[in-house]
């Protein structure tokens, strides 16, 4: 089976998903979110399949630095938060894996095992 993954290559998290997925022989394919020219689709369909909750990240630092206004015009609604997090990736839970059926963010060794082994 092959994932997907999509996040920052800095990002250790992301890091520990990658190398995860290598050893349990996975054959990854990694993303960098902001280099995805179709980000804004795949938002909506991870949406769809994890909920808006799972994808959008409130704790990034990016969301708790914006004044309550700019938060609460962002949090309004489902569409407004997937606007944002097309124009600033900093504000998806990193990292996304999926294979298409599935989604999570985060990671989670155990979790991602039950998902996707």
């Amino acid at each position: 089976m092959a994932i997907s993954i999509y996040g920052y290559p800095g990002c250790t998290t992301v890091k520990k998903a990658r190398e995860w997925a290598e050893a349990s022989g996975l054959d990854p394919h990694y993303e960098h979110f902001a280099k995805l020219p179709d980000l804004k689709a795949h938002l909506g369909d991870w949406v769809k399949i994890a909920g808006l909750d799972a994808v959008f990240n409130e704790k990034a630092q990016t969301f708790r630095k914006m004044a309550p206004e700019e938060q609460a015009a962002i949090t309004a609604s489902e569409a407004s938060r997937i606007e944002a997090m097309a124009a600033d990736p900093r504000l998806i839970k990193r990292p996304v894996g999926t294979d298409g059926a599935k989604v999570l963010t985060g990671f989670k060794p155990a979790e991602w095992e039950a998902a996707f082994l």
